[in-house]
């Protein structure tokens, strides 16, 4: 028999630790709120936003949103939502110097068309910009963005757009800023009656020059925050983490308090569709519970959203 080793349940079917039925049906209906796409600059993809939908579509899973750094995607997903029926596509913007860093008039054109979701800095965070300009190659020629000035005030374009994100409904992803910032900003959302808010799969080594501690991410969970865990944690082509500790995250923070997602769809790392599978089959494996699976990758997304129950 297949002997097991720490990481992806590659070999499910010899395992057979897991029911792959259990997998299918959590599969089916899933929504990924991270999913990457072709074209982006600087960075490679594996599909264009058609082609992901497409796949996704066929392998069972009921939606994903696009996320791309470099502009806003809100009008790829209204194109792709016509040419794919049955299928929840949604686009997203991303404060990232492409498109002006912590611009407001950016934020509020995109949600005038219908944008659903908006990212913090990532890639020119000034807690990430130095390690992805390291680890993936990159020269942004940007000293960084940070959404707190020195003494940890909220700058003041953040009220406007934190205004745009509340009138809107809108999600809010932290993206690549530092814990100071993320706790910040929570509770400004919170004060402000914003709650829906995901902190972006704050235990990646890969982007952050500091990462949120387990304890951090408790407190945010237990004040209202998705906590974000994501297939690249455990992929062997990135963070590589021990699947066993993230379940024990997990654990932590709650189902209820927590959302699963893949980050993928860049080279070489596997399809969405597939890593999704992994993730869930995965984390089965380790002991979290069918219905928090589903409850992580349906019932929570769809309510981020603003969807119906689970289907």
């Amino acid at each position: 028999m297949f002997e097991e080793e720490e990481g992806w349940d590659y070999q499910l079917e010899l395992t057979q630790k897991v029911d792959d039925s259990a997998t299918g049906r959590l599969l089916d209906g899933a929504i990924d709120l991270h999913v990457h796409f072709e074209p982006e600059s600087w960075m490679g993809r594996r599909f264009d936003a058609l082609e992901t939908a497409l796949h996704a579509r066929e392998a069972g899973m009921g939606g994903l949103v696009l996320k791309n750094r470099t502009y806003s995607c809100e009008p790829v997903a209204m194109l792709v939502r016509r040419l794919v029926p049955d299928f929840d596509i949604y686009g997203s913007i991303v404060l990232d110097g492409e498109v002006g860093g912590l611009n407001y008039h950016a934020v509020a054109a995109a949600a005038a068309i219908g944008t659903r979701v908006i990212w913090m800095p990532v890639f020119f965070s000034a807690n990430s910009i130095r390690v992805v300009e390291r680890n993936f190659n990159l020269n942004l020629g940007h000293e960084g963005i940070s959404i707190i000035d020195e003494s940890g005030t909220l700058l003041p374009v953040m009220e406007g757009i934190l205004d745009v994100i509340k009138d809107h409904d809108m999600l809010l992803c932290t993206g690549h800023i530092s814990p100071k910032e993320t706790q910040v900003l929570v509770d400004k959302c919170l004060q402000k009656g914003i709650n829906k808010i995901v902190v972006t799969h704050p235990m990646s080594t890969l982007v952050y020059e500091e990462a949120l501690t387990s304890s951090e991410m408790v407190g945010l969970a237990q004040a209202g925050a998705m906590i974000e865990y994501d297939a690249q944690l455990i992929s062997p082509t990135a963070d590589n983490l021990s699947p066993r500790e993230l379940a024990d995250h997990i654990r932590a923070t709650g189902a209820a308090n927590s959302v699963l997602t893949t980050d993928l769809g860049g080279t070489p790392h596997p399809t969405v569709a597939e890593g999704l599978r992994m993730l869930i089959s995965t984390m089965l494996k380790n002991g979290i519970s069918e219905q928090d699976v589903e409850t992580m990758v349906k019932k929570n997304p769809r309510r981020l959203l603003g969807l119906p129950d689970v289907r």
